[in-house]
């Protein structure tokens, strides 16, 4: 069992009390579980898996929806205005932390109209690079960047996504700057990176891993900080001259602001219960994804860093909001 897993089993030991605290857990006839995405893609996967354990363990009907659009913003709009009573949660991913950074009018107040709950994954991403790039490490890579400046374009799958940023924070780190070209996901714009039209990317390994093994992409660098047990042959761009380079995608779970304490600790207890269990364990390894759960302060104090972190590079890269 690897370390990771060991701790999130360790973090079990307040279960007991979050139970004790809130008994009538659920009050409602169903809980509503919001996925920020639409239908089919990796964050609907893997809500669809935590929506149906978590049912299983509170032996209660779970009805999953999805609301994705405008960069989770309709989805955590809907979830801000529900019943301050943990029956209706929100799956959501890193633009929960970065919208209120760069969006003035948003129609909720992240702090006051949410409440955190758990994180329950991280995906390591990946720097691949077409063929056509005559380079094999991050500083051969980075030369041709420094030569051409503006003339090598990364894609991701969306505006202020993971992938945008982990290129903006290369971009600040190494002085250079590549062209950030958007898509609507990372599989709309896998196409372009296959045949060269934009040569880079940064994506998860879950997601763009099988191009790489086809041959079809060549993988220069892990964003993690430690390298992935995956591709234990791939280094970090920590490690390759740029030491504090970390980026993840995540995912994480959020109820309405004003829910009790007791509720939210009880939620993040179940959750973290059923991220624990072995087949949930494997499926998402299946994924790729690193498993966090955790009680509801230990997510805020992960939200306030990634604001903090994020909205240093945003301010510096000049970053606009779609």
């Amino acid at each position: 069992m690897s370390r990771r897993y060991k701790l999130l089993i360790a973090c079990m030991a307040w279960i007991p009390a979050c139970s004790v605290q809130a008994q009538n857990f659920p009050a409602c006839k169903s809980l509503r579980f919001v996925i920020a995405y639409p239908a089919g893609g990796p964050t609907d996967i893997q809500g669809r898996i935590i929506a149906q354990k978590l049912g299983e363990r509170l032996a209660h009907t779970v009805i999953v929806e999805n609301r994705g659009g405008a960069s989770t913003v309709i989805a955590t709009a809907f979830v801000a205005k529900a019943a301050p009573d943990g029956c209706t949660l929100l799956m959501t991913a890193a633009p929960f932390a970065i919208n209120p950074l760069v969006m003035t009018m948003l129609p909720y107040d992240t702090a006051k109209d949410l409440a955190p709950v758990t994180q329950t994954a991280r995906f390591p991403q990946m720097l691949v690079v077409h063929p056509v790039l005559p380079a094999r490490t991050v500083k051969e890579f980075l030369r041709l960047a420094a030569a051409a400046p503006g003339g090598i374009s990364y894609a991701s799958s969306g505006n202020l996504g993971t992938g945008h940023l982990a290129g903006e924070l290369l971009n600040s780190m190494a002085g250079v700057n590549l062209l950030h070209i958007s898509y609507k996901g990372s599989a709309p714009a896998h196409p372009d990176v296959i045949s060269g039209r934009v040569p880079v990317m940064f994506d998860s390994i879950g997601s763009i891993g099988p191009h790489v093994a086809a041959g079809k992409l060549r993988a220069l660098a892990v964003t993690t900080t430690t390298r992935s047990a995956q591709l234990p042959a791939v280094p970090t761009i920590a490690e390759s001259g740029f030491p504090g380079y970390e980026v993840s995608a995540w995912q994480g779970l959020v109820t309405t602001g004003g829910t009790p304490r007791a509720i939210v600790a009880r939620l993040a207890a179940e959750i973290s219960a059923v991220l624990a269990q072995k087949d949930v364990r494997e499926r998402f390894e299946l994924l790729s994804a690193e498993l966090v759960g955790g009680p509801p302060e230990q997510f805020e104090a992960f939200l306030r860093a990634e604001a903090t972190r994020w909205g240093k590079v945003i301010r510096e890269r000049q970053i606009k909001g779609e």
